[in-house]
């Protein structure tokens, strides 16, 4: 499934709290132009951008808990230099996961987000689960710098729907990028930050019980690319 350039978001397997999440292949869902959905006030929103060095706050700015989950890591996300960052380890592949529940369904999340230097293995990961000991969600986003692929989670597996690489590669130099992603039955839009909208539809991103939002920083190798979170929101 993998290949040199590491295109897929896993090769092989992170334990998540004592779960595990691997790639799976995927069922060439067709992927078509959409339209971006209208703006709606998310339930779930935090602003990190410009807030002082410190550790990860205990709720966002709506008063929400946040819980960590790490990864083949053991620093919690901080924020530093004015965003929220993963602190992943330099010598190896790790997860750090943001997660607030919404109390319902997830139908809509978001982040204002920067790349850093480093490969493409380095990816911002926008989920909604259930948040149970056995995973499930209908929402397994992942962006890098250079493609994005749609998919789910079963039975504590990622399962990947689609996939495309952007035209160009998303610039890594610290650039505010925007991602945005909402759901209506079995359809998703994504809203991506190179400033396309696409929609892939499968059965799949309609399951219910994804009641729990999260924003992931993940890389795939040592040299992959850190994320910086500046804004994120779920509703």
């Amino acid at each position: 499934m993998g290949d040199a350039r590491l295109r897929l978001t896993r090769r092989g397997a992170l334990a998540l709290g004592g779960l595990t999440l691997v790639a799976a292949c995927g069922s060439g869902a067709e992927v078509v132009p959409g339209n971006r959905p209208a703006a709606a006030t998310p339930r779930l929103a935090t602003r990190w951008e410009g807030r002082p060095n410190g550790p990860l706050p205990a709720t966002g700015d709506e008063g929400v808990a946040i819980t960590p989950i790490l990864a083949g890591t053991s620093e919690n996300p901080s924020i530093r230099s004015g965003a929220l960052v993963g602190n992943l380890p330099a010598d190896r592949a790790a997860a750090a996961y943001v997660t607030q529940r919404l109390g319902r369904r997830v139908e809509r999340i978001g982040a204002r987000y920067a790349y850093g230097r480093g490969d493409t293995s380095g990816s911002l990961a926008l989920l909604g689960w259930t948040g149970e000991a056995l995973l499930q969600g209908h929402c397994h986003m992942v962006i890098t710098p250079d493609r994005w692929i749609a998919g789910v989670v079963t039975a504590n597996e990622v399962i990947e729907i689609a996939q495309e690489d952007f035209a160009r590669p998303l610039p890594q130099d610290g650039s505010p990028l925007t991602v945005d992603i909402a759901f209506a039955g079995s359809a998703v839009t994504l809203s991506l930050p190179d400033g396309s909208v696409k929609q892939v539809s499968d059965l799949r991103f309609a399951a219910p019980g994804g009641v729990m939002a999260g924003w992931e920083f993940y890389k795939n190798t040592a040299d992959g690319c850190d994320v910086r979170l500046l804004e994120t929101w779920a509703g």
